[in-house]
């Protein structure tokens, strides 16, 4: 009878501590899923990470202290530079249509783009595309400082008028 209790309570145990290690193998994947968030990627691909990242920035509103046309000045001269770059790396953006989530730095420096192609978008090659915003965001600052790091979500069209 001694043994069966021994046994039933070693299998208790041994169970707790599975359960434990599972908790913590699955935190831990969490924390990393979320430091791998790319810098670049496709809106619905990494929804928890994408979820969590959201709520650290403030809008483009925001970070312009409510201030519109400051905005949307500011917003026309990013996508004027992403013309500018894709006809200096031979990328066509015309016809492209797509929606775009920027997080950006306090210094204006691009953390990550979420980019989800609109279904009456010119046909792009997803991963051309990706490349192209990745290596936009390597050498590109928004022309804004802030306090805390801010965020922009909008629908592009390419080219712009």
């Amino acid at each position: 009878m001694k043994t069966i209790a021994a046994l039933c309570f070693l299998f208790v145990i041994t169970a707790c501590f599975q359960i434990v290690v599972v908790n913590a193998q699955s935190s831990q994947q969490g924390f990393t899923n979320m430091l791998a968030l790319p810098n670049v990627f496709k809106l619905g691909e990494h929804s928890q990470q994408y979820e969590k990242l959201m709520p650290g920035y403030q809008s483009l509103l925001e970070a312009c202290d409510g201030d519109m046309k400051s905005a949307h000045a500011k917003l026309f001269s990013m996508m004027k530079e992403m013309e500018a770059f894709g006809d200096m790396v031979d990328f066509d953006l015309d016809g492209i249509k797509a929606w775009l989530h920027f997080f950006f730095n306090e210094d204006g420096s691009v953390q990550h783009i979420g980019f989800y192609l609109k279904p009456n978008s010119r046909n792009v090659d997803t991963v051309e595309f990706s490349t192209f915003l990745k290596n936009f965001s390597k050498q590109y600052k928004f022309p804004l400082r802030s306090d805390t790091q801010y965020a922009h979500y909008s629908t592009f069209s390419f080219p712009v008028f």
